[in-house]
């Protein structure tokens, strides 16, 4: 189970900063999926029960999340249809899980019974209360979930844009904030397209007025470039790419030895914990 633990701390850590470098909130939700499996990690003691379906079930969702993002440059989902009935029955099914595995972690010991699961009387209200949030969590997996099987047929194009225009914009209007996003506008024979891009994409491109576009086009009508149209722009990130790889590599460290001290040497933490 140590060993499980780390690798699940390895992978957390992946998705954080791979978030914090592409500017993709998405993967912020990837890594919560490390949550439940570090979870029992952390709480196993001599005897407890491993929840072998959560473990195997994260995993799959690890996979079919991370499918969704894989190796993409820049999207377009506006033009994507949307099967409400089918999104609503992956929704179901992220749901499901994510509440399977909140009920059996208390039940089991391994998080504290916020639910009350393991009394005599249980509270409907307390319990529905709990559990809005994981509804709206559910739906950001569910529109993951969409993508990758929009990414399932991929139909390949060209697409030149012109009057490319770059920015940077949050929910508010502003330029700031951690809900910030970088865009580009583009004209295509008096259609305009809107694509929202990674952050190293658009230092790499924000000073180009026209591009060459690569797209493949899902199986629902998304569109996806996972091709540089500027490879030679790729010089004017490389100051920012090993910057990010430095500190990548330290914190990295740092998370490593954590994670050994934690799952091998969880005594160090009780002495520290006493001299407190």
């Amino acid at each position: 189970m140590a060993w499980l633990g780390l690798f699940a701390l390895i992978v957390f850590y992946w998705c954080f900063f791979t978030a914090i470098v592409t500017g993709r909130r998405s993967w912020i939700w990837l890594g919560v999926l490390c949550v439940p499996v570090l979870t029992m990690a952390i709480g196993y003691k001599t005897g407890m029960q491993i929840n072998g379906l959560i473990v195997t079930l994260c995993v799959f969702m690890f996979v079919v999340c991370r499918n969704s993002l894989k190796d993409i440059l820049l999207w377009n989902q506006k033009k994507r249809k949307y099967h409400w009935v089918f999104l609503g029955i992956l929704w179901l099914m992220c749901f499901l899980f994510l509440f399977y595995c909140i009920i059996e972690l208390q039940i089991k010991g391994y998080l504290y019974d916020f639910q009350g699961w393991n009394v005599e009387k249980r509270n409907s209200f307390r319990i529905t209360i709990t559990t809005l949030p994981v509804v709206w969590i559910s739906y950001y997996y569910g529109e993951m979930f969409y993508n990758s099987v929009d990414r399932l047929w991929r139909k390949k194009s060209e697409l030149i844009l012109i009057a490319c225009n770059f920015f940077v914009a949050n929910s508010r209007g502003g330029d700031t904030g951690i809900d910030k996003g970088y865009f580009l506008d583009g004209v295509n024979n008096g259609i305009n397209y809107h694509f929202r891009m990674t952050k190293g994409t658009y230092y790499m491109l924000q000073k180009e007025k026209s591009l060459r576009l690569k797209v493949q086009k899902g199986l629902l009508g998304g569109l996806y470039v996972s091709e540089n149209p500027c490879p030679n722009n790729m010089k004017k990130t490389l100051k920012r790419d090993r910057k990010n790889a430095k500190i990548g590599i330290v914190v990295f460290f740092l998370v490593l030895i954590f994670g050994i001290f934690l799952f091998f040497f969880p005594q160090v933490f009780e002495v520290l914990y006493f001299w407190k």
